[in-house]
Formats: structure tokens, sequence, C-alpha cells
């Protein structure tokens, strides 16, 4: 057989797509352990910030959205905080769910439990079911995941390259010498994008 995907698995005699895994985190130890854990399993794609976790949401259908609620660099974040795991939630709760879109499972696998809690039942009262996914490491002594929270987007000695930006010609707007995300946009192309989705 030739030309099979790289996500898709052989069963049988057909060709099995993987499940869609979004993945919103930004601790390198539990991004790295993801990709271990789930890569085989599932289509995964791991983001580190709302805005990305968004802009991906809106854009295609996903079996799974796993989220953390702690994120650019805080412990224990202010739910309120437009920056946390929360703001997806609160989105997903006042827009509903595409009617086009099917709804994915949702596991909330932060290791705040008070907030995990409140999404699911913010997620809950929307109408929603989301459920306690606690990230187990496959090993927990395991030394060499450097465990710190991304910071940036931009570092590449924290996170993998395929999740750093670099500068370029952005693809929307072909304008030159722009910082670009990992579709090849530049920052006004990308906001321009996600207020689109939000209508």
């Amino acid at each position: 057989m030739t030309n099979l995907e790289k996500n898709d698995e052989l069963s049988g005699d057909f060709i099995v797509p993987k499940e869609k895994m979004l993945f919103l985190d930004d601790r390198s130890k539990r991004l790295m352990s993801a990709i271990q854990k789930y890569s085989d399993r599932y289509d995964l794609t791991i983001v580190c910030n709302v805005k990305e976790c968004l802009r991906y949401l809106c854009r295609q259908e996903w079996d799974i959205l796993s989220l953390d609620h702690d994120l650019n660099g805080d412990d224990f974040q202010d739910p309120d905080d437009k920056n946390s795991g929360m703001e997806v939630v609160r989105y997903i709760a006042k827009t509903g769910w595409a009617i086009n879109f099917k709804k994915p499972e949702i596991w909330i696998h932060s290791s705040n439990l008070f907030a995990a809690n409140l999404m699911i039942d913010v997620l809950y009262e929307a109408g929603i079911k989301a459920y306690y996914h606690k990230f187990e490491y496959d090993n927990d002594n395991d030394d060499h995941f450097y465990d710190s929270k991304v910071i940036s987007t931009v570092d590449t000695t924290i996170i993998p390259s395929w999740v750093s930006q670099e500068y370029g010609k952005c693809a929307s707007c072909k304008k030159t010498d722009q910082i670009l995300d990992i579709n090849a946009q530049c920052y006004p192309c990308w906001d321009r994008e996600l207020k689109q989705c939000r209508g």
C-alpha cells in the first residue's frame, strides 16, 4: 500500500485514521510525556496558551480536548485570568458548540484540583460534559524530562521546535520579516482570523 498518511494506522485491509487530540499545557515535562504517551494512539496537536488553543479549536473538529488550567508560567492561577485554561472553558460555555462540529470528549488534566472542578462545573452548567483526567506520567522518576514552565513560544531551548516561532514571510498577508507562528502567519493575521472565528 502506498502513500499512507503518517497519522493513519493500518487495521486489516482498512486505513483507520487516528482520533484527533488537542492538548493545552505549558509545562515542558508534561508536554514531552504527552508526546510519548499519546502520539502513537492519537493525532496529537499541542498548544501552550489560550489563544492558540482557541485558534485550533475553532478551525477543525477534535475527538479529545485535554485542558490544563495554570498557564503562562504560573501555578495556582486565578480562574478569572484571561490567560488561564478557564478562559477556554468560558469561551465554550458562552458560545455553545458549533452546530456543524461534533463535540469532543473534554478532559481536564490540571493538577490544580480546585480549578479543575470549577472548569468541569462551568461546562456542566452549559450542558457540556467534561471529565477530570489526571495526567499520569509513564515514569515519574524520568530525569531526562526537564520540568519547567513554557514562558514564551519563542524560547526554543525549553520547548520543541515544532512549537517555536521564526521570522519569515507571512503566508496570509505576504509581509516579510514577520514573526511567524507554526502555520507561517504573522500575529495580525492570526488575531484577525481568531476574531472571525469568534464571530
